[in-house]
């Protein structure tokens, strides 16, 4: 058990490593569906790729997390979630269990990033934080969809 929860921490702060502090944010909290206030500052973002890529058949997508951490699915530790890309589909409401399905990409052992493969296209990509049960945490925590064109070389 022991190397697991080493796993764990080491994901947590990479995550947090990851992480680009902004201060411009008011302070505040908003109380996430069945579980502890978040912070205001909390925020969940594209690092890559940009709002209006165009990118190859398979490309990087980078996770970003702020005031918040990273967990595995199953495991329940306060302020902590994982990952979801949503392809062309909008985020479920607080509190709802996101689908296991080819337009919502599951990142439950703790990743914070991938590499997505779609066919020629424009797509919209939007990125959501779960609980270890995969329900959507809170508004704060799913992105405003990112659009990106997807060509064949």
């Amino acid at each position: 058990m022991r190397p697991f929860l080493t796993l764990l921490a080491a994901g947590t702060l990479v995550a947090s490593a990851c992480a680009q502090p902004d201060d411009s944010s008011p302070a505040g909290s908003a109380t996430a569906i069945g579980g502890p206030a978040i912070d205001s500052t909390s925020k969940i973002y594209f690092r890559a790729p940009l709002d209006g890529a165009v990118l190859p058949l398979t490309f990087d997508v980078v996770f970003g997390l702020r005031e918040y951490g990273v967990a595995p699915a199953g495991i329940d530790l306060p302020n902590t979630g994982h990952f979801h890309v949503l392809i062309d589909v909008e985020s479920p409401a607080p509190g709802v269990m996101i689908p296991a399905d080819s337009l919502h990409r599951h990142y439950g052992l703790g990743q914070i990033e991938t590499k997505l493969t779609l066919e020629p296209g424009e797509y919209t990509l939007r990125l959501v934080l779960a609980d270890h049960l995969h329900r959507v945490i809170s508004e704060e925590l799913i992105t405003e969809p990112i659009r990106v064109t997807v060509r064949a070389p």
